[in-house]
C-alpha cells in the first residue's frame, strides 16, 4: 500500500470521454460546439384544464368516460418525441362526435394554455348567463 501514489488528475487525451459511476438513463453527447436541447413538454397541467371541462358538461355519464378516454390517448401520444397526427386527428375526430365543444376546448389549451383557461372561463360564463335568464 504504501508504494501506491494518489493522481492528482485524469488525462485521456483529445476528444476522450471518461465517465466515472452509473451512466444509467444519462445522455453523453460528444463533439466541438454542441448545442443541447431538452424540449420535453408537461401536458398533464394542460389535460388536467381539459378533464374538467368534459365533467362540466352535460354529456351523459358513459360518453363522459369515453370523452376521458379519447383524451388520455391523445395525452400520452402527446408525451411522445414524434406523435402520430393521423392518431391524433382520429382521437378528436371521435371527441368531436360526441362533444364538438371539448375538441374546442381542447385545442385552445393545447395551443395556448392561457387562452384554454380563457375559454374554459368563457363557456362557462356563457352557460352561467343562459341559465339566469
Amino acid at each position: 500500500m504504501a508504494g501506491k501514489k494518489k493522481k492528482d488528475g485524469l488525462s485521456a487525451g483529445d476528444n476522450s470521454i471518461v465517465i466515472g459511476g452509473n451512466v444509467e438513463r444519462s445522455n453523453i453527447i460528444s463533439g466541438d460546439n454542441n448545442i443541447v436541447s431538452s424540449q420535453s413538454i408537461q401536458v398533464a397541467p394542460l389535460f388536467k384544464v381539459i378533464y374538467e371541462a368534459v365533467e362540466k358538461t352535460e354529456l351523459p355519464a358513459a360518453d363522459k368516460q369515453d370523452v376521458k378516454a379519447e383524451l388520455r390517448e391523445i395525452e400520452t401520444a402527446l408525451e411522445e418525441p414524434q406523435p402520430d397526427e393521423t392518431f391524433l386527428a382520429r382521437r378528436f375526430r371521435n371527441i368531436k362526435r360526441m362533444a364538438p365543444e371539448i375538441v374546442e376546448v381542447a385545442f385552445e389549451t393545447l395551443k395556448n394554455p392561457i387562452g384554454g383557461v380563457a375559454e374554459v372561463v368563457k363557456r362557462v360564463a356563457k352557460r352561467m348567463a343562459e341559465e339566469q335568464q
